[in-house]
């Protein structure tokens, strides 16, 4: 009998079902599908997760087969929008949206609605931060490197910022504030115009 036990205790946590969210998918052609949304998990091929529709229908969403999906967590606003990264679709976390860069952050297990434990296999980990400009490019933030990725990238626009980047509270740590700032200067600099 222990031993009947112990195995419906192992087992539970299979059994019960992941925490859903109410929220939307956005599809490529900008139409919004409403469902829950469930467990975000990576694969070989990127990460995906599992939408229930409003009518009972489960699916797995690639990136590539939507633009983004939303919902709310912890009374949060969550975006992800789909993108490509060397040969591989990941949905990227909306951190900071801005009107000259955005930056986007790759999901990592900090919640219960992801499971990165996939993304621990890859042998060559995808960058963390990436920043969005211009007409929707996009500019991977590997950890490694990061200082002279961000100075190349505002030296023009801002040189005493790309000064800045690697010093205290420049760091890849602090890549939200660094994006708001460039924002907020670029904006100072469009008044004074």
């Amino acid at each position: 009998m222990r031993h009947l036990y112990l195995l419906f205790l192992f087992c539970l946590p299979c059994l019960l079902p992941a925490e859903s969210y109410r929220g939307f998918l956005l599809t490529k052609d900008g139409h919004q599908l409403t469902g829950y949304l469930n467990v975000l998990q990576y694969s070989p091929g990127g990460n995906l997760i599992t939408f229930t529709n409003d009518f009972g229908d489960e699916y797995q969403i690639h990136p590539f087969l939507v633009s983004g999906f939303g919902f709310n967590y912890n009374g949060e606003a969550m975006r992800f929008v789909s993108r490509r990264h060397e040969g591989m679709w990941y949905f990227l976390q909306e951190e900071v949206r801005g009107r000259v860069i955005s930056l986007f952050r790759l999901p990592r297990g900090t919640g219960r609605w992801v499971d990165d434990s996939m993304l621990r296999m890859f042998r060559e980990q995808p960058p963390e931060y990436y920043l969005e400009y211009g007409q929707g490019q996009f500019l991977p933030i590997p950890r490694t490197g990061y200082k002279r990725s961000l100075r190349d990238f505002f030296r023009q626009a801002s040189p005493d910022l790309a000064e800045k980047i690697g010093s205290r509270g420049y760091r890849y740590r602090n890549m939200n504030s660094i994006v708001l700032e460039f924002n907020e200067r670029s904006a100072r600099r469009r008044r004074r115009l």
